[in-house]
């Protein structure tokens, strides 16, 4: 069955690669026409020329570098949906309508499933491989019931489906239903998978799964910010980008962090630096959301006091706002920096710790024997080497050498 599951891959990895070719024909032809998702020339440019193009490369990297894992053919599969983005409405109705099923129900899936042979291209546990093929293989027949119920796409002109049933108009609304209950499993294993793997496997494992928890600050952070606090604090529809600047930007960083993070990964390109990105990227993007709520909420609570005691608005509100925002700067993010390192990094924070005690030692202790198992004793509680030896050379040729005493 898994031979089977590579090769059916393969096959829409073709037609992703048919598709992008088509798109990319008609944005030669029609360079300055507008996407219909923002109405924007310039995204429509860079879902063609920079999205697609980074996830193909990163697909094929994996494909020519680790042979025999499908990650690398379900990033290429995936970028038909990348592509989609960049159709626009004047391509007509049929092409648009062979993008819009693929997207609806091989492209999305293709990420799901993905994250399901993430990181070394095997479905964990390796005993649920078949029922997951299987749960995979109804997914695909229920979507395509629901892409031909559709009669109009979810687009500003309400383009008319062209493989719009109508013997399905009256089971649609079960259709939907019982496809979202289909999907429901793949989604959650989709989700605990990567956990799984993190806990039970090895160290290489887990260093490629932070990189998905890399995406996952930087997401979760950045969609907090675009998609709940600033509809609230503009009186906007929670939970819905737009089509203005934010939702633009939310869409290019939440499609290019696919193929970063699993290239990175996958690649193993600077993987051991990951914790170090991770623990950066937690640190800022905190601090960006609590700036940003801080900066509003004085904003707002300034205006009002101006209003109250002089009967307007005024400047000033903005001014002394931002230079609180400038002063806070600093202590909130070495606050944030102390929490998250006590809470999520806690290896380096002791290893801190010890390094402070040391150096209170080092100004303190006299005495050499005390001062040397002091070194020891540091080195073996920051990093904990399997064997330690220290040389101290002594007035004449002779050098001495200590060991930590182990029990």
């Amino acid at each position: 069955m898994k031979t089977i599951f590579h090769r059916i891959v393969l096959l829409i990895d073709g037609v992703a690669l048919a598709l992008i070719g088509l798109a990319l024909v008609d944005f030669l032809l029609h360079p300055l026409a507008p996407d219909p998702t923002f109405n924007s020339p310039v995204f429509r440019a860079v879902v063609m020329l920079v999205l697609t193009p980074l996830t193909l490369l990163v697909g094929f990297l994996i494909i020519r570098r680790v042979p025999g894992n499908v990650v690398g053919p379900l990033l290429i599969a995936w970028s038909g949906s990348v592509v989609y983005s960049s159709v626009r409405e004047g391509i007509g109705p049929v092409p648009y309508a062979i993008f819009s099923y693929y997207n609806m129900v091989y492209g999305w899936l293709a990420l799901f499933v993905m994250m399901l042979h993430f990181p070394n291209g095997e479905i964990y546990p390796a005993r649920l491989a078949p029922w997951i093929y299987c749960l995979l293989g109804i997914n695909v027949v229920y979507v395509n019931l629901i892409f031909f119920s559709y009669a109009t796409f979810q687009i500003p002109s309400r383009m008319a489906n062209p493989f719009y049933l109508p013997a399905l108009e009256e089971q649609a609304d079960l259709i939907l239903r019982l496809g979202f209950l289909i999907f429901f499993p793949l989604l959650v294993l989709a989700l605990v998978t990567p956990v799984l793997r993190y806990r039970r496997g090895s160290h290489l494992e887990r260093q490629q799964i932070k990189s998905l928890e890399l995406f996952a600050v930087i997401i979760v952070p950045f969609t907090i910010l675009v998609l709940i606090l600033y509809p609230l604090l503009t009186g906007s529809e929670v939970m819905n980008p737009g089509n203005n600047l934010f939702g633009m930007l939310f869409f290019i960083i939440t499609y290019s962090f696919p193929p970063v993070a699993i290239g990175v990964a996958v690649l193993r390109h600077r993987l051991w630096d990951i914790d170090i990105l991770i623990h950066r990227t937690l640190v800022y993007s905190i601090l960006t959301v609590s700036l940003t709520v801080v900066f509003f909420g004085s904003v707002a609570l300034l205006q009002s006091l101006f209003t109250t005691v002089i009967g307007h608005q005024s400047p000033a509100a903005i001014v002394l706002s931002t230079l609180a925002i400038a002063a806070l700067f600093t202590p909130l993010r070495r606050g944030i920096q102390a929490r998250i390192d006590r809470r999520f990094f806690r290896h380096k924070y002791d290893a801190e710790q010890v390094l402070a005690d040391f150096g209170t030692t080092l100004r303190d202790e006299a005495d050499l024997d005390s001062l040397a198992n002091s070194i020891l004793g540091v080195v073996e509680e920051t990093m904990q080497p399997t064997q330690i030896s220290l040389w101290l050379r002594k007035a004449g040729p002779q050098i001495s050498e200590r060991q930590l005493p182990r029990e």
